[in-house]
């Protein structure tokens, strides 16, 4: 059952290190998927072959034939792994891609809410400013008295000034709701940063070591593919001493009940009178 076991698991690793790799490479190689698909795929399987051929008959083999197998399993799996390496570097570069675009359009949200901000700001003042001088015309009806003429100077001043504060204040309200909206973007886009799980993920970890985010998801590819393929590699030679020891142990054990299995006993044959053989 272990042996079923070790075979099931080494296959699995080993699709999966083809899979990829073949994916990997095709996508490098795009202008002839299809025929790309079927050379890395076939080379794959030879490189399973040769890595079980090698240890089965190594003793059997030439060593000019054994010298460049062991090289062609070498190179093969150095392809592998940098299929797989381009394969996740690709997936990568598409949610990067992704999040430096939501993280441009957040700065540029935020470059235009600055912009809101001054204005609003400016136009605060404006209204200090008209506030003073309606405070300041107000003051000059009552001096006025019963002078006509300056009073209706001062009333015609407090108008206008009532006049642009209103148009102040009303400009001041759609900045206020232009502001308002942008915010809603920026939690829209953030929301759409916290659905990107693996590179959020690798962020959390590059701020807290301090390192740029490309950085960390490199170095936890090359992680990857120096563990992915050598182990799909390792595990087949795993399975074939396993099922090997296995037909030993049963040649073995065939061997000994053979041994302990009593001979019959041959008697030696006697010229009888009669001139015939008997035994004794």
């Amino acid at each position: 059952m272990f042996t079923i076991l070790l075979f099931l698991t080494a296959l699995t690793v080993a699709g999966c290190a083809a899979y990829f790799s073949v994916l990997g490479i095709a996508t490098l190689f795009s202008g002839h998927y299809l025929q790309v698909l079927i050379m890395a795929g076939s080379l794959e399987l030879g490189k399973l072959i040769a890595t079980s051929f090698l240890y089965r008959y190594w003793s059997k083999t030439v060593w000019f034939l054994r010298v460049y197998m062991v090289c062609a399993v070498l190179v093969l799996m150095a392809i592998t792994s940098m299929g797989i390496y381009g394969y996740l570097s690709s997936g990568f570069q598409v949610n990067a891609g992704k999040l430096e675009t939501i993280e441009k359009q957040v700065l540029l949200i935020e470059e235009q809410k600055g912009v809101i901000s001054k204005e609003i700001e400016q136009n605060n003042k404006r209204i200090e400013i008209l506030n003073e001088a309606r405070k300041t015309q107000e003051q000059r009806v009552q001096e006025a008295g019963n002078y006509k003429l300056p009073r209706e100077q001062a009333y015609a001043a407090i108008e206008k000034t009532n006049v642009e504060l209103e148009k102040v204040n009303v400009k001041n309200d759609q900045l206020r709701e232009e502001q308002f909206k942008k915010d809603s973007e920026i939690l829209e886009l953030q929301k759409q940063d916290t659905q990107i799980h693996d590179i959020g993920t690798f962020k959390f970890v590059a701020e807290s070591l301090g390192l740029p985010l490309e950085t960390i998801v490199k170095l936890f590819i090359i992680v990857i593919v120096c563990v992915f393929d050598p182990l799909a590699v390792s595990l087949i030679l795993c399975y074939n001493i396993a099922s090997k020891g296995s037909v030993l142990k049963e040649e073995k054990e065939e061997t000994e009940i053979n041994e302990e299995e009593p001979k019959e006993e041959k008697k030696p044959f006697v010229i009888t009178g009669k001139g015939g053989l008997k035994r004794k």
